[in-house]
């Protein structure tokens, strides 16, 4: 296990987003369509729906100290942008070579399922943008202009963005990357991508703190304004009937979404610091070999290796078979961690340098 950081909590909370995508993943493919009425299915969703949010807000998050890093290894502001840049390039290609292998190995695969967008081509384009948004954030007032505004930007054309013509113009997997068109797509740039600049700005705000003390000043300020937000949005999803919900449901489950993930940023670094690092080191582990959990523990849950398992289980044994894939998938991350130069989170976009 590598060292903890001044930062690890963040790789510790992405732990927390793993282990979230794989209990919602397995709970939705094994289960039984007749068990979901059970009061416990709810839960489920509600615990498996932060995983998605947390790994783009997260991403974001670790750009701006991805750019930082270069920096100090000498390169300018715009050259440093560009390399991360790049990365979120190489992750929107393998969003595609993921599509690929699931194709390969599903015999009722579709050619053009290739093209489906997934959290893994959000993540990259949405990397991309934000990268190239940092290399001009070079000021607080800037990073207000830069990161927040297209954040906000982007939450307030999702409810425009199910109304425009000119989507229909592209093929039905592309017009999914602008918003949800049937079974064609899974995540929609509108307002997924929203997520990524506002994980970049809060990540700003921390690399700003010039020591532990400082940070965790900043930290408590974040929370404060996380449960805000979290408030103001559950406030404004109640009354939505009352003012019109075309904008204020996209807007105030975002709020509420991005709220309790500034909330999590501060309830991780204060429950890390109270852990050993025994005790850290399993979600440590699986927060920094996340993409290469993603990349197995999918084709586990959806694959043909499970297919006699799909929509056949009640709830007692999918929560049986969501613990077996987690333990399987936390040994299977400690082996590509042991291995060389594989670390399918490049290292600057890790926050455990």
């Amino acid at each position: 296990m590598a060292k903890a950081s001044r930062r690890s909590y963040i790789d510790w909370l992405r732990g927390v987003a793993v282990v979230s995508m794989i209990e919602w993943h397995v709970f939705d493919a094994w289960t039984l369509h007749s068990a979901r009425d059970n009061a416990a299915w709810p839960v489920v969703k509600v615990v498996g729906g932060f995983a998605a949010p947390l790994f783009l807000f997260l991403a974001g998050v670790a750009v701006p100290m991805a750019v930082a890093s270069y920096e100090r290894r000498g390169l300018a502001r715009h050259q440093a942008a560009w390399k991360v840049q790049k990365r979120g390039w190489q992750v929107f290609f393998l969003a595609h070579l993921f599509r690929l292998q699931s194709f390969l190995f599903n015999p009722n695969a579709k050619w053009s399922g290739l093209l489906k967008p997934d959290i893994l081509n959000i993540l990259g384009l949405g990397l991309a943008g934000t990268s190239f948004l940092m290399g001009r954030a070079t000021t607080a007032t800037k990073r207000w202009i830069w990161l927040l505004l297209p954040a906000l930007i982007i939450v307030a054309l999702t409810p425009l963005s199910r109304m425009w013509w000119w989507p229909t113009l592209l093929h039905p997997r592309l017009e999914a990357y602008i918003r949800p068109v049937g079974n064609f797509g899974v995540f929609a740039l509108f307002p997924w991508a929203a997520y990524v600049p506002l994980g970049a700005y809060i990540g700003a705000v921390l690399l700003d703190a010039a020591d532990d003390a400082a940070e965790r000043k900043t930290l408590v300020r974040l929370f404060i304004g996380g449960a805000i937000a979290t408030a103001v949005g559950t406030a404004v999803s109640l009354g939505a009937p009352l003012v019109g919900v075309v904008w204020t449901d996209h807007a105030a489950v975002f709020a509420i979404k991005s709220g309790c993930m500034m909330m999590a940023l501060g309830a991780a670094r204060w429950l890390t610091s109270l852990q050993p690092a025994s005790v850290l080191d399993p979600m440590l582990l699986l927060g920094r070999t996340s993409l290469f959990v993603y990349w197995v523990h999918v084709e586990i849950a959806y694959g043909v290796v499970s297919y006699p398992l799909h929509y056949a289980l009640p709830l007692p044994w999918s929560s049986a078979g969501f613990v077996a894939v987690l333990l399987i998938m936390y040994r299977a991350a400690g082996w590509w961690a042991r291995r060389p130069d594989t670390a399918w989170i490049p290292k600057e976009l890790r926050v455990n340098r």
